[in-house]
């Protein structure tokens, strides 16, 4: 009989840890009671052993950052002299209708403005040359022509805010209900 290889059928399957301590690992835990090592080194409860292996961030706002990194920026399109006409023709019948704040309240002017939002985060490579696009819907108050800016009450369900949108970032002013433009061209001559 060759004794150099004893297999026996109990040893196949078995991992090589479990059978080389397999008598260390099923052993309870040793207990320490009244005596020196229990009081230096007392059991550990269940909620400070979970801190020990709580996920550790070694780079505070690493994942913050690299976040910022995957928004979308792109460069703000450059209006033709029609849409330049068309834009600063609508602003001016926004100026019509809400003039004073009295003519603001009573008109209740609704549009959607899609206006570029320049990317202020100075980390990113779009910084300043990149930006966004954002669309808001809202009650104008006033068409500022001193300081070249729309001043726009939005309310949605979690807060309400005056937004003020320089001249030189609205892209496009709609009407959702699609009246206002239209009946105020027909009124005014060419």
């Amino acid at each position: 009989m060759n004794t150099a290889l004893a297999i026996t059928p109990a040893s196949i399957g078995v991992p090589l840890a479990v059978r080389l301590y397999g008598d260390i690992i099923w052993k309870e835990r040793p207990v320490h009671q009244d005596d020196l090592f229990s009081l230096k080194h007392p059991k550990m409860s269940r909620l400070n052993r979970a801190k020990i292996f709580a996920p550790f961030a070694a780079l505070d706002g690493f994942e913050g950052r690299v976040r910022s990194k995957e928004v979308p920026y792109v460069r703000r399109h450059e209006l033709d002299a029609d849409e330049v006409w068309e834009l600063n023709h609508r602003l001016k019948i926004l100026n019509e209708l809400t003039y004073n704040g009295k003519m603001s309240r009573s008109n209740h002017v609704v549009v959607t403005v899609e206006y570029f939002e320049v990317c202020s985060d100075p980390d990113n490579d779009a910084f300043g040359m990149k930006g966004l696009y954002h669309t808001v819907t809202g009650i104008v108050q006033r068409v500022d022509r001193v300081n070249q800016a729309l001043y726009l009450f939005e309310a949605d369900d979690a807060s309400a805010c005056t937004l003020t949108i320089p001249f030189s970032d609205i892209y496009a002013i709609d009407d959702p209900s699609g009246q206002l433009f239209r009946q105020r061209a027909r009124r005014m001559p060419d």
